[in-house]
């Protein structure tokens, strides 16, 4: 016998009155449309993504835009791989942006120079070269430009959540690594 079909309508409807068990569904179904597409370089972003399925659906929702059942999760399932590719589209225009990384030329002309703070720079952009593209991107937009949290999330699309949390498994990877230079660690 097979399983009974659920009533995703239903979950919507219960998701929108505050229903957390509704809202541990669809979850779950985002997760699994996301691991159908093979979504595996956004698995740190996955909350991100389910996020913003999930209030996309509520919006459509609230304004009377997903009545049919039969449709539902084909409508999930085209909201879920438009936000895997507007992620791709984001991740290939930052890579077109990027800047010019810092080359062992450059670390090491700061690194001989006469100035201690100047040479600790130059060691501390030279560490960062070691760490996840991604980290680099963040580091490089709020510390070597100055700009603002809010700034570096726009320019480069990720979402400001996922923009901090970034900044700082970089920051930990590097007090880590000079932690373990200097023999404190």
């Amino acid at each position: 016998m097979a399983a009974p079909q659920e009533d995703w309508i239903a979950v919507l409807d219960r998701l929108l009155a505050g229903d957390r068990l509704a809202f541990a569904k669809i979850n779950r179904l985002v997760s699994g449309f996301l691991v159908q597409l093979r979504a595996y370089d956004f698995r740190d972003e996955w909350d991100d993504l389910r996020q913003e399925v999930v209030m996309s659906l509520v919006a459509n929702a609230r304004a009377g835009r997903l009545r049919d059942p039969e449709a539902f999760l084909g409508y999930v399932r085209i909201i879920t791989r438009n936000k895997v590719v507007d992620r791709l589209k984001g991740a290939r225009r930052r890579h077109e942006r990027a800047t010019v990384s810092w080359d062992e030329e450059t670390a090491r002309s700061i690194g001989t120079t006469a100035d201690p703070a100047v040479a600790a720079a130059g060691e501390v952009w030279a560490a960062v070269r070691d760490l996840p593209d991604e980290q680099q991107d963040v580091l490089d937009g709020v510390y070597r430009h100055g700009k603002t949290y809010q700034a570096v999330s726009d320019e480069t699309g990720i979402p400001l959540g996922t923009m901090k949390r970034r900044l700082r498994d970089a920051l930990m990877a590097l007090r880590r690594r000079f932690a373990d230079d200097s023999g404190d660690g």
